[in-house]
């Protein structure tokens, strides 16, 4: 499977921002592995899609999308590939970005509240990579905000520095922007115009570092907000360890 130094992208057909964690410095001059990949949703994903992930040693896709996301967008069956999927949704009515219209003050308030709100998903998300002998792919619709800060926070926990995990929050623009004139009869559906909906593509480092620091100023650091979800020390040091190349 070809992937590319500069993004860790892995190309699948038919979709979008799908990229491993694998390869950023981390602590004791280690770097990350490329145990876990964050993407965008899979419902368009062909069979030749889904056994490139298998054959990418995928064994567990973590679904982080509200139920009516699911239903309205539907993964094609992952078990006839000897994958299993997880559903783990971070919220349930709709308070993603575009979701929340004229209440929208900013992707970092957005974010600080799927960090409370979406406590469940983000264990079961953590605990599953930690228990997971192979890879485990984790996503949502865009791959960009729910997937964003769970990234951020596994990077944190490897060690990462902020600036690398900044940078990679921010890829997500550069690799959505080809599907943006698909996206936007959707958005228009909703009473988003192109300018609104251009926005909420963005991806920039300052929503996430700000996440970050609401996250250190709160639980200490990610260990610490693990920690405090319900994760269990042994479990965070097995993610940890399976974080770690």
């Amino acid at each position: 499977m070809t992937q590319t130094t500069a993004t860790r992208e892995i190309p699948l057909e038919i979709a979008h921002n799908v990229r491993h964690l694998g390869g950023y410095p981390a602590r004791n001059g280690s770097r990350t592995s490329d145990s876990t990949i964050r993407s965008a949703g899979l419902h368009r994903l062909t069979p030749g899609g889904l056994a490139t992930l298998a054959d990418a040693g995928v064994k567990v896709i973590v679904d982080l999308r509200s139920a009516a996301e699911r239903q309205r967008d539907v993964t094609p069956a992952v078990e006839p590939f000897g994958m299993q999927r997880i559903d783990a949704p971070v919220f349930e009515e709709d308070a993603s970005p575009a979701g929340l219209g004229k209440a929208f003050q900013g992707f970092a308030p957005v974010y600080r509240s799927m960090l409370e709100t979406g406590q469940p998903a983000y264990r079961a998300l953590f605990e599953t990579i930690a228990a997971t002998d192979g890879r485990v792919l984790f996503h949502c619709a865009a791959g960009k905000d729910r997937t964003g800060v769970a990234s951020a926070l596994l990077l944190e926990l490897a060690g990462v520095d902020d600036n690398l995990i900044a940078e990679d929050f921010a890829l997500s623009a550069m690799l959505l922007a080809p599907v943006f004139d698909d996206w936007l009869p959707r958005m228009r559906e909703r009473g988003i115009d192109e300018s609104r909906a251009r926005g909420l593509l963005a991806a920039e480092p300052a929503d996430i570092n700000a996440t970050l620091a609401y996250v250190r100023d709160r639980y200490g650091d990610a260990e610490g907000y693990m920690t405090d979800i319900g994760m269990a020390p042994s479990a965070i040091a097995e993610l940890r360890q399976k974080l770690i190349a």
